[in-house]
């Protein structure tokens, strides 16, 4: 899922409800849902709680030129 939707989704209240939507639409289609832009544990909190899959931002790593 877009940044755009996920990096206010602790502060702005359509975006809680348009990821809420594309997760509950998701589920019905057995699609999996990776949230882009977790960038604190409160957003990350939320994505979790609103059943997103997998998560990548800076709340849980920043970028690194090495893979691990």
């Amino acid at each position: 899922m877009d940044g755009s939707l996920i990096k206010n989704l602790n502060k702005d209240k359509n975006s809680y409800e348009m990821v809420k939507s594309v997760v509950e639409f998701s589920r019905a289609l057995d699609i999996k849902i990776i949230a882009e832009y977790i960038h604190t544990e409160e957003v990350f909190n939320l994505a979790l709680e609103l059943g997103v899959d997998e998560f990548q931002g800076f709340y849980l790593a920043e970028p690194s030129a090495e893979i691990l």
